[in-house]
């Protein structure tokens, strides 16, 4: 089990992750390519090993409240997290051949799950911090009515 530190290297790299999947999505809308299909593979790879590495923290270290949210809280990310690797893991599939409406709800599938990712992930911080992570989740950078730039 690993302890604070840690947890907040753990978050930091999977804001960083969730981020950069956002933006390599944003250049899926203009362009499908190779180059494109790949970045999703290395962030949907990311998001596995930020899964894996997610069951070595010490969730004690979370425990500010009851201290049965706090797994539940684990417990709901890692589901988040393993819907997005799986939305991921869709893309390569489906974009290089499909139809811009199939494509369209593939990426506003992915962008969901990476929404839902980001909202458990704030849902773990103590509660004075949840407020400034929603808006990380809400609205700054995975809006849903935002459209694809």
């Amino acid at each position: 089990m690993y302890g604070s530190l840690y947890w907040i290297e753990w978050l930091d790299r999977l804001d960083r992750v969730l981020t950069s999947t956002r933006h390599d999505l944003a250049s899926l809308t203009r362009a499908v390519s190779p180059r494109s299909i790949e970045a999703i593979e290395r962030s949907k790879r990311q998001l596995a090993a930020l899964t894996k590495d997610l069951g070595l923290l010490d969730t004690d270290v979370l425990a500010s409240g009851p201290a049965q949210s706090v797994p539940n809280a684990v417990d709901n990310l890692q589901k988040a997290l393993e819907l997005t690797i799986a939305q991921l893991g869709r893309i390569a599939e489906l974009l290089p051949a499909g139809a811009p409406a199939v494509r369209d709800r593939v990426l506003a599938a992915v962008d969901s799950a990476l929404r839902d990712s980001c909202y458990e992930a704030a849902m773990l911080l103590a509660p004075s911090r949840r407020r400034a992570a929603l808006k990380m989740s809400s609205g700054a950078y995975f809006s849903r009515n935002a459209s694809w730039p």
